[in-house]
């Protein structure tokens, strides 16, 4: 590939690009840091984890198909190279999942391409971590020159060795964001509940406390806490706590529930579930009817943020790849065999059976809004 192609392929060169790159250090950019969003949200957080997982198990079980076209020719298949491409170390499902894990929880994904020495053909693809990887700085022409992995040590990659897919971001181009980033206060709100919520089962179901000591001496409080603490936690529930009869006991509050830690703990399970573009419903929230049945919800998933995701991921891998087939494959989502879309689908298949019955569009017309190949018509030559 010529240089001017390769930048065709990623970035037209725009003046603007001087600007956005003028005086920065991307890899101090922190929005939050990669590795904290992470720990944060997907190692610490149940229902970030659980959302994530949902969202990145639905992408990854979705059914695709490649659509290719030669020679003004196109046909669909599910046995294309680039697809055993996909299942080269680890089966495509895992791929995806994992890639997804990484675009929903830092906002950026990155796929080392494995290319063979002897054609330069792709073998297969591996996820690098993206806390640990970041784009190389360029200039207005070519903004991205490659890409570096940081770790136990330096290992930089060209343009063409890494796919990068990122989310949007307002205010870094170059970098994604992860839904942690706005969703961070929440998460430390729904983290610092449950903590609460921990501390007072082990303290026997018991508020904080403060204790009045009149002329206690530093070791005689110590010798309270002690004592205290020794009669407290959960072995301890419900069982009389004797203390010296000149200690002056006074809750902070007279129910654990007054902190309204219970109601927090729902509200922003709520708010870190509808961020990532799922209902609440989907992780056994019985209280939240945002949709008429569970049937509803799953559709949901499928239309509001597994199909986005989806189109994103394959759409990357479709420019990243292409290239390399002399068929031009593109990865297609095959919509007609996810169950939970079967409705609403033979809805719109029978709309467009009417509509090319009444003349309105032709079938070719009609394949092209069901994301279908044209279908190939047999030319007639009369001698």
């Amino acid at each position: 590939m010529s240089f001017i192609q390769n930048i065709a392929r990623k970035f037209l060169p725009s003046r603007a690009f001087e600007a956005m790159l003028w005086g920065r250090r991307w890899e101090d950019y922190s929005r939050w840091d990669k590795a904290k969003l992470i720990e944060q949200g997907f190692e610490r957080n149940a229902v970030f984890y659980s959302a994530a997982m949902l969202l990145s198990r639905t992408v990854a079980a979705m059914p695709i198909y490649v659509e290719t076209n030669k020679r003004n020719r196109s046909t669909t298949t599910d046995e294309h190279p680039i697809l055993s491409m996909l299942n080269r170390s680890t089966t495509r499902e895992e791929l995806i999942q994992l890639l997804c894990l990484y675009i929903i929880s830092t906002g950026e994904g990155y796929l080392n391409i494995i290319k063979s020495d002897h054609d330069k053909r792709p073998l297969g693809l591996v996820v690098l971590p993206s806390q640990h990887t970041n784009p190389i700085q360029g200039n207005y022409l070519k903004p991205i020159t490659g890409y570096v992995y940081r770790e136990n040590r330096d290992i930089t990659f060209t343009e063409e060795e890494i796919i990068y897919i990122k989310t949007p971001n307002l205010r870094e181009y170059f970098h994604g964001m992860s839904p942690g980033v706005p969703l961070g206060e929440i998460l430390d709100l729904h983290n610092a509940a449950i903590t609460w919520n921990k501390n007072v089962a082990l303290a026997g179901g018991l508020p904080p406390v403060v204790a009045i000591a009149p002329g206690a001496t530093v070791e005689e409080q110590n010798m309270l806490k002690d004592q205290w603490q020794a009669q407290s936690g959960a072995a301890n529930s419900h069982r009389l706590k004797v203390v010296s009869e000149n200690l002056k006991l006074e809750r902070f509050n007279d129910k654990p529930q007054e902190a309204e830690w219970s109601q927090a703990i729902q509200l922003t399970m709520r708010m870190i579930v509808m961020a990532m573009g799922l209902s609440s419903e989907l992780l056994n929230d019985a209280a939240n009817k945002t949709y008429s049945n569970f049937q509803e919800a799953r559709k949901a998933l499928y239309q509001e943020a597994a199909i986005p995701m989806a189109t994103l991921v394959y759409s990357a891998l479709t420019r990243a790849l292409q290239m390399y087939y002399e068929d031009n494959p593109k990865i297609c989502i095959d919509y007609d065999n996810i169950e939970a879309l079967q409705e609403d689908r033979a809805t719109k298949i029978d709309r467009l059976t009417k509509a090319v019955q009444s003349g309105i569009m032709d079938v070719n017309e009609a394949r092209e809004e069901l994301g279908l190949a044209p279908k190939q018509t047999e030319t007639t030559v009369t001698v």
